[in-house]
């Protein structure tokens, strides 16, 4: 249209987040580059999620040593128990509490965690 003349621009069509009602997650944008989170973070978060666990405390010596693949991790926990707790019990909410809590704060997923009882404490 020559000669044509407008006050108005056209707005384009941004897309918004999904809404959690049409089962979708909200997306943000991204803004670009990338997020490298070093092994020894992940072991320090292990073993401060092993602490958190009544009834459970990170063994004093190497608690946690973590192997990164991409987005997959794999833990290996050194945990003292109190006596005389069940050590089965003990270690299940070990291994559920800090899969949920290194997948939330790091946003890779916990393939596998093995854990050893170091110690069980009076």
């Amino acid at each position: 249209m020559v000669g044509v003349r407008s006050d108005t621009v056209p707005q384009h069509k941004v897309p918004g987040p999904r809404s959690e009602s049409s089962g979708s997650r909200a997306r943000t944008r991204d803004p670009g580059g990338r997020v490298d989170i070093p092994g020894s973070v992940i072991e320090k978060a292990a073993s401060k999620a092993t602490g958190e666990v009544s009834g459970a405390r990170a063994a004093r010596s190497r608690s946690a040593r973590a192997s990164v693949s991409g987005e997959v991790v794999l833990l290996r926990l050194r945990v003292d128990v109190d006596y005389p707790r069940s050590v089965t019990r003990v270690a299940g909410a070990v291994r559920e509490h800090v899969k949920d809590r290194i997948e939330r704060i790091t946003g890779k997923q916990v393939h596998h965690i093995d854990i050893e009882i170091a110690e069980l404490v009076r």
